[in-house]
């Protein structure tokens, strides 16, 4: 079920450039070119990313970083706090993102299952981009005839609040890529433009998306002593592309385009992720979109017969 919520989720991000070239191309070779072009090369290098993130997180010596880098701080002023009230809360949060990122790598390891998992995907996601229009039809063909306006009207409903959430997730992903690139080439940050657009890419997935480049980089340029750099980075990446996106940029560009309320947003692609995992990013939209179909529907329903 996993797979396939995932499937509807990159069908809706990648529908508006289907309906470009569906009038060019035809169903079949669209979908096809969608595939290839944009579906196949992003899922590849989140994976990519993701595993060589994870595994340099790993290999970092939390501990020992923090015993490095405070006395630093302290002495340029950054700090006034003690080496062990600092490394404290710091090996506690450690304590706890371990062994989840331990499980993380063991399941991106597993190549042959990730490989089959990607392609059962692609495949879901090709039929979701040729065929979805049609599932409509076929699912009220086994409606009974006095439900079947209701249940349309139902349909039309989910399908309007996924794709409001989806695409919208889509449009703040390109926004983050813009803010990324202007951010890390005004403080200096070395090929800003690649870098950006990673996490661009990478901030389709909410909560997990956003620092899975600045917080590498920042770790590496307090590391190598360039301290003034890596505080501005990290202060960069907290502000503008972990907490702005999921608070700020993703509610505001969904609920100007439909009429969710920006908690839904919220709920919808930060609840799920926590609950169900990476799967989450999709059950959790589909949910929402459902309890807001219903609750539209019903209000429908009250205000034609009042």
């Amino acid at each position: 079920m996993g797979i396939i919520a995932l499937a509807v989720a990159v069908a809706y991000m990648t529908k508006p450039l289907y309906d470009i070239l569906k009038p060019k191309f035809g169903r079949t070779y669209g979908a096809i070119i969608c595939l290839l072009g944009i579906v196949i090369p992003s899922l590849l290098l989140v994976v990519l990313v993701a595993e060589d993130v994870v595994t340099f997180l790993l290999s970092l010596d939390i501990e020992n970083i923090i015993t490095k880098v405070t006395p630093i701080l302290n002495d340029i002023g950054y700090l006034r706090v003690d080496g062990p009230d600092v490394s404290k809360p710091f090996s506690d949060i450690w304590s706890v993102s371990k062994p989840l990122l331990n499980s993380f790598a063991s399941q991106i390891s597993s190549i042959p299952s990730l490989l089959m998992k990607l392609l059962f995907l692609s495949f879901m996601t090709f039929y979701f981009l040729k065929d979805g229009d049609k599932l409509t039809d076929s699912f009220l063909i086994y409606v009974p005839e006095d439900k079947k306006r209701n249940t349309a009207l139902f349909l039309s409903e989910i399908h309007k609040a996924l794709k409001t959430l989806f695409i919208g997730n889509a449009v703040t992903s390109v926004i983050v890529g813009i803010i990324s690139i202007i951010g890390y080439w005004l403080i200096g940050i070395p090929n800003p433009i690649t870098l950006g657009a990673l996490s661009g890419i990478l901030n389709i997935l909410p909560v997990v998306g956003g620092w899975t480049i600045y917080v590498p980089l920042t770790v590496y340029y307090l590391l190598t002593g360039e301290i003034a750099k890596g505080i501005l980075l990290g202060l960069f990446g907290i502000i503008f592309l972990s907490l702005a996106p999921d608070f700020a940029i993703r509610p505001r560009v969904i609920s100007k385009d439909g009429d969710l309320h920006p908690a839904l947003v919220l709920i919808a692609f930060l609840i799920g992720p926590l609950v169900f995992g990476i799967p989450g990013l999709a059950i959790g939209p589909i949910i929402v979109a459902t309890v807001y179909a219903i609750h539209k529907v019903r209000r429908l329903i009250e205000k034609k017969n009042n």
